[in-house]
């Protein structure tokens, strides 16, 4: 016989149940505020003890998804990743030659930059 799926008592989209959440709300309205001040503020508003740790916590990961670092494979000129081995090796081929054509590569970092924007 099959295991029934566990009947959780928490709501993941409730800050009362969910003291990351009641972070992440709090730090929306004071985005300024001290880690000591959003911890006093999740307590008063949700009831919730979170220690400064937590909040830093919540803070760190928010900038991680927010820095602007890509996280898929960069395209190439024609809006396509590259995806496949044939398709580098094609790349470092074009490369290998317009380090041949310049004649070192500030040149043709130069060049490219040129290109590029």
């Amino acid at each position: 016989m099959a295991k029934k799926p566990l009947q959780s008592k928490s709501d993941r989209s409730d800050p009362k149940m969910n003291k990351t959440l009641a972070v992440r709300t709090v730090l929306k309205k004071k985005p300024t505020a001290k880690a000591a001040e959003i911890a006093a503020m999740v307590k008063k508003e949700y009831g919730h003890s979170v220690s400064p740790n937590l909040v830093y916590m919540v803070k760190t990961k928010s900038n991680m998804a927010a820095d602007g670092r890509p996280r898929v494979a960069h395209p190439t000129s024609n809006g396509t990743p590259m995806t496949t081995a044939a398709m580098w090796v094609d790349a470092i081929k074009a490369a290998r030659q317009l380090l041949q054509l310049t004649g070192s590569v500030p040149n043709a970092i130069a060049i490219l930059k040129a290109v590029e924007g």
